[in-house]
């Protein structure tokens, strides 16, 4: 959920297929000491902060440039993150997922013109999807917004029969958005090309392949091992909520696991092994193209609940970039353009300072209720959890504590969110807009009170 909102307000490597990155001149060798240098004064600012937990590789062709690990893996038990740490990649599984299609494709075995229905029947528009739109985030697939989704690993065929009653949000090709379901349907497609698992596929042709020995596919809970557990971060005295369960994600598009050394080895696939080269391609499928500065890259970020990451490659010199975390933050927004400035010389950004004022749960029920947007399709429910109020978005169960900075004012830390209420003549709120770095918006009329505005039983689903 919190994935596809970020595609909405602009903080993602999804990016339209038109867009072409320019040329420019060579960069000279990055210096080492210098990277890690402003690499570390970054990173230990959002740590202290309470913002940043994980680990963080920069490399530059074969030379690390930096590694290292930030804060705990299970902060419950101070176990400490360690560079071999696994965490959820989230939404850089479709990178591999788009490898899966390419290599299919490059087999002879599918085409990027095929239509969905050729492999998947009985999903909306499925006679008239291409494998392309799907890896380009252009099919207009509905979403499958049900709490069981996010808390259970629900049977694929069952969740393939959900997709069938969803009803879809555009007709294929006439626009684009981020599409989990998208993805999990690209995952269907591999299987029912290649005769295996998902998972088995990824093992036998990519995994393998590159010695990526500490990656795999996990709906929800990673097997044993040295892994890192999720957490979201607060404004109160509380600082970190751990999560009572993982977010259960959706195979293709979100269920990898991995550690920093792995995507290292995955990103100089892309990057320069010719069996996963995309610079072949018209458009790197599950990626983004951007161009912040005077460097091109391309690009792919991902969230589940209590985990970020994202990593970048920056081809005409060969860097890589690799951010792994465990506390959800508004911090994730940030990675991207801050990176620039750790690689080639600039000012990061900081945390926010932020000073909540303490409010009484009387006080805090005015601001109770359910509220839709004409932007998006997902409510947003505030209620009072534990004593603080928080919201979530549509059937998401996943709780996010809101604190007030000034009159009528509130932030949320989770998304480094402002959030502002607006009342109506009769002095009653009517009204919340939420603002997000960078100048974002997005308003929200409330249009219903909650029967129950009494403090419920823990913040923790």
């Amino acid at each position: 959920m919190f994935f596809l909102l970020l595609v909405l307000i602009g903080g993602t490597g999804a990016a339209p297929r038109t867009h072409q990155v320019s040329t420019g001149p060579r960069l000279e060798t990055l210096d080492a000491a210098q990277v890690s240098s402003r690499a570390d004064t970054w990173l230990t600012t959002y740590e202290k902060a309470g913002d940043f937990s994980g680990v963080v590789l920069l490399a530059q062709g074969d030379k690390v440039l930096f590694e290292k690990a930030y804060g705990y893996a299970d902060p419950q038990v101070r176990s400490p993150n360690q560079p071999e740490t696994r965490f959820r990649v989230a939404s850089l599984s479709t990178t591999l997922t788009a490898a899966a299609i390419e290599q299919l494709v490059a087999q002879g075995k599918l085409r990027y013109s095929d239509v969905l229905s050729r492999y998947v029947t009985a999903i909306p528009n499925g006679d008239s999807i291409t494998v392309e739109q799907l890896l380009t985030h252009e099919s207009g697939i509905g979403v499958l917004d049900s709490e069981d989704v996010y808390r259970e690993c629900i049977p694929h065929d069952d969740l393939l029969r959900r997709l069938t009653a969803v009803r879809p949000l555009f007709a294929p090709g006439k626009a684009q958005a981020y599409s989990n379901e998208g993805y999990f349907l690209l995952k269907a497609i591999v299987e029912r090309v290649s005769g295996v698992s998902y998972q088995e596929f990824l093992r036998q042709n990519i995994f393998a392949p590159l010695q990526m020995e500490n990656s795999g596919v996990a709906c929800r809970d990673l097997p044993e091992g040295r892994n890192a557990f999720g957490s979201v971060a607060t404004a109160s005295e509380a600082r970190l909520r751990p999560l009572a369960y993982n977010e259960a994600a959706l195979d293709g598009a979100g269920s990898v696991y991995s550690n920093a050394d792995d995507m290292l080895r995955w990103l100089r696939a892309v990057d320069r092994n010719p069996a996963f080269s995309v610079a072949k391609l018209p458009y790197p499928y599950g990626w983004g193209k951007r161009k912040y500065s005077a460097h091109d890259l391309m690009e792919q970020s991902g969230q589940l609940e209590g985990f970020i990451a994202h990593v970048a490659i920056y081809p005409k010199d060969h860097i890589y970039a690799i951010v792994l975390g465990n506390i959800q933050s508004g911090f994730s927004q940030r990675i991207a353009q801050d990176l620039e400035a750790v690689l080639f010389g600039g000012r990061a950004s900081s945390p926010p300072a932020v000073t909540p004022i303490v409010l009484g749960e009387r006080s805090m029920r005015q601001y109770v209720g359910i509220y839709h947007s004409k932007e998006i399709a997902y409510p947003q429910t505030l209620a009072i959890r534990d004593g603080q109020l928080a919201m979530h978005w549509g059937k998401d169960p996943f709780w996010r504590e809101m604190v007030m900075t000034d009159g009528d004012t509130f932030f949320l830390r989770a998304e480094y969110a402002q959030v502002h209420f607006e009342r109506g003549a009769d002095g009653a709120v009517h009204r919340m807009v939420w603002t997000w770095p960078g100048g974002a918006h997005l308003a929200f009329d409330k249009d219903q009170i909650l029967k129950d505005n009494a403090p419920t039983a823990p913040f923790n689903p």
